[in-house]
C-alpha cells in the first residue's frame, strides 16, 4: 500500500472523531429542550476530544509516510478542513458566542471527516507538492473551502433567524444571534474565502499554462475547473451585496449557500480527478 494511503487504524481514529462530533452535535441540539450546564459541558468535551482524535490521526499519518508537510494527500487535506472548522466553532463560542453555530457547522465537520475516511484510501489522490506555487495553490484552495463552509452555514442561520423573526417564532432557549451579526460574519467569511479562492485559481491557472498536468489540453472543461469558476462568480456577486441594498440580507445568504454547494461539488470532483499536481 502506498505510504500516503492511511492505514485502518488511522481511518478508525478519523471515524471515531466523526462519531464524537456527532454525539456532541446531538447533545448540543438537546439543549433546545433542556438548556442545562451539564449538557453544555458534555457537548464541549465531545468536541474537544474529537478535535484531539482528528489531530492525532494527522500526526500518525504524517509519521507513517515519513513527512510532516501538511496537505500532501486528500486524507490530510479533508481532515485539516474539519479541524479548522471545529476550532473556529470552539473559538467563537468561547469568546463571542453565536447561539446554534455548532448546529450548522458541525455537520460539515462530520461530512469532511467521513469523506477523508472514504476518499483517503482511493487512488489516485495524492497531492504531490513540488514548488512554492503548489503550496500556495493548495493552501489557498482548501483555506477558501473552509471559509466558504462558514459563510454557507452562517448564511443558513441568517435565513432561519429571519424567517422566525418574521413569524415571531423565536426559540424559547437559545437564539441564533442578531441578523446584523450573522450578516457581518457571513460577509467576513465570504471576503476571506473569495480572496483565497482567487489566489487558488490564479496559481492553478499559472501551473496549468506553464507545466504539463494530468488535466490535459482541454483543462478548462474539467468539472473541478468549471465548478471552481462558477463558485468564484457566485461569491463575487455575494461579496458586492453590501454595495447593493436590494441584494443584502436574505439574497446574500442564499448566494453564500449556492456558492457552498458549488464548492462541495469542486471538492468531490477533485477526489475523482485531482490531476493538476501531476
Amino acid at each position: 500500500m502506498p505510504s500516503h494511503v492511511p492505514n485502518l487504524g488511522q481511518i478508525a481514529l478519523i471515524l471515531a472523531s466523526a462519531a464524537l462530533f456527532l454525539i456532541g452535535w446531538l447533545i448540543s441540539l438537546g439543549r433546545l429542550w433542556r438548556n442545562g450546564e451539564g449538557l453544555r459541558i458534555a457537548a464541549k468535551a465531545c468536541q474537544w476530544t474529537a478535535v484531539t482524535a482528528a489531530v492525532g490521526a494527522i500526526v500518525w499519518h504524517a509519521r507513517a509516510r515519513g513527512s510532516w508537510l501538511p496537505l500532501e494527500d486528500n486524507f490530510e487535506a479533508l481532515t485539516w478542513i474539519a479541524v479548522l472548522l471545529s476550532l473556529f466553532v470552539l473559538y467563537v463560542q468561547r469568546t463571542r458566542p453565536i447561539g446554534g453555530l455548532d448546529w450548522f457547522i458541525l455537520p460539515f465537520v462530520i461530512l469532511m471527516l467521513v469523506a477523508a475516511a472514504v476518499f483517503g484510501r482511493t487512488e489516485p489522490n495524492s497531492y504531490r507538492v513540488y514548488s512554492a506555487w503548489s503550496w500556495l495553490h493548495l493552501l489557498s484552495s482548501f483555506g477558501g473551502a473552509a471559509a466558504f463552509c462558514v459563510a454557507g452555514a452562517v448564511g443558513a442561520m441568517y435565513l432561519l433567524a429571519s424567517a422566525r423573526l418574521r413569524r415571531k417564532d423565536l426559540p424559547p432557549t437559545r437564539s441564533l444571534g442578531s441578523l446584523e451579526r450573522l450578516e457581518r460574519v457571513t460577509q467576513m467569511a465570504i471576503t476571506l474565502g473569495f480572496a483565497l479562492l482567487t489566489i487558488g485559481l490564479i496559481t492553478g491557472l499559472i501551473k496549468v499554462l506553464s507545466t504539463s498536468t494530468a488535466l490535459g489540453p482541454r483543462w478548462y472543461g474539467q468539472p473541478k475547473v468549471v465548478l471552481a469558476f462558477a463558485g468564484w462568480i457566485v461569491y463575487a456577486l455575494a461579496l458586492h451585496t453590501p454595495m447593493t441594498p436590494s441584494f443584502r440580507g436574505r439574497k446574500a445568504a442564499i448566494l453564500s449557500i449556492v456558492g457552498l454547494v458549488l464548492m462541495f461539488g469542486t471538492l468531490v470532483a477533485v477526489q475523482f480527478n485531482p490531476g493538476g499536481n501531476r
